[in-house]
């Protein structure tokens, strides 16, 4: 994870200032805030770890030439509007009982996005339409999941529900003069995105089945046994998709195509390329051992698959 552990200093600087601005928020936002940023701190231990949405800058920063505390603002940026999101996204997906505090919440983090942004963007800047080309994707994929399968029909639209992230990188590019390379690096972080979505629905598949939440994995396993997306499928036909007939070592092969296609893209971004690669090599830990069960199973182990999937 030299990916990370390169820049891990740098994060903690952009956390902390993360922390003094939230700190400023009315009350009782305040401790609010301070509870959701930690949420996604990956400094600590119990963090969801979203590390493409604020290293994004340090990645291109060999690139870009920028110096270390410009990179910093962008990534303070994104952290914000990752925040943001992330909460639309709640809010969206499950009947919350603070759904209020939770939108009044998003809006400041929101606010203190455009802060850090505008202090480096003017507003004749080409930024600004770059922003609203990222918003407005989101908003379509989001509101496209439940019917459209972009898992099979336009799989490069998975990554857009994850576009306001983009910002960061499309700001680094304009500071460093390098608008030239927008569209390529673009390309190249959706393929990363495209990843790590397939690795999230692999971990949340059985949640997301539940809740009726648009999936890569199930889209996958709806694929391959040639119905619509989802029908007819439970819990014990899925598992039994992934544990007996090998849907994850297939679904693995398609992400194993993105990095390569990742890897042929130039410039080359060291980072990003390593990051969308550690991604498939823990899924490819996992497929190996999914075999692993899959030959006992073979030699006569109904018991294995019973233990591991029938609880």
């Amino acid at each position: 994870m030299e990916w990370y552990f390169a820049y891990k200093d740098e994060l903690e600087k952009v956390f902390r200032q993360a922390e003094e601005r939230t700190s400023t928020f009315p009350a009782p936002f305040q401790q609010e805030g301070l509870d959701y940023l930690a949420r996604f701190n990956p400094l600590r231990e119990d963090s969801t770890r979203n590390y493409i949405c604020y290293l994004l800058p340090f990645w291109l920063q060999e690139l870009t030439g920028l110096p270390p505390e410009t990179c910093r603002k962008l990534s303070l940026g994104n952290v914000f509007v990752m925040a943001h999101y992330l909460i639309q996204d709640d809010v969206m997906d499950t009947a919350t009982d603070n759904r209020k505090t939770q939108l009044a919440l998003s809006q400041l983090f929101y606010t203190e996005c455009l802060s850090v942004y505008r202090d480096l963007f003017p507003a004749t800047s080409p930024f600004w339409s770059y922003a609203r080309v990222y918003v407005d994707e989101w908003a379509v994929s989001v509101t496209s999941e439940g019917t459209e399968d972009y898992f099979q029909g336009e799989r490069n639209k998975v990554a857009l529900k994850a576009s306001p992230l983009k910002m960061a990188g499309t700001g680094a590019l304009l500071l460093a003069g390098r608008a030239d390379l927008i569209q390529i690096i673009t390309d190249m972080t959706d393929l990363a995105l495209l990843v790590l979505q397939m690795s999230d629905d692999w971990a949340d598949w059985s949640e997301d089945l539940v809740e009726h939440s648009y999936n890569c994995l199930l889209s996958h396993i709806s694929a391959e046994q040639k119905t619509a997306y989802c029908e007819g499928l439970g819990p014990q036909q899925i598992q039994e998709a992934i544990y007996v007939r090998g849907a994850l070592a297939s679904y693995l092969n398609i992400a194993d195509q993105a990095v390569q296609q990742l890897e042929t893209l130039e410039p080359s971004i060291h980072g990003l390329r390593s990051f969308a690669h550690s991604i498939t090599a823990e899924l490819g830990e996992v497929a190996a051992e999914i075999e692993g069960g899959r030959s006992h199973l073979r030699r006569g182990g109904l018991d294995y698959w019973l233990s591991k999937n029938m609880k």
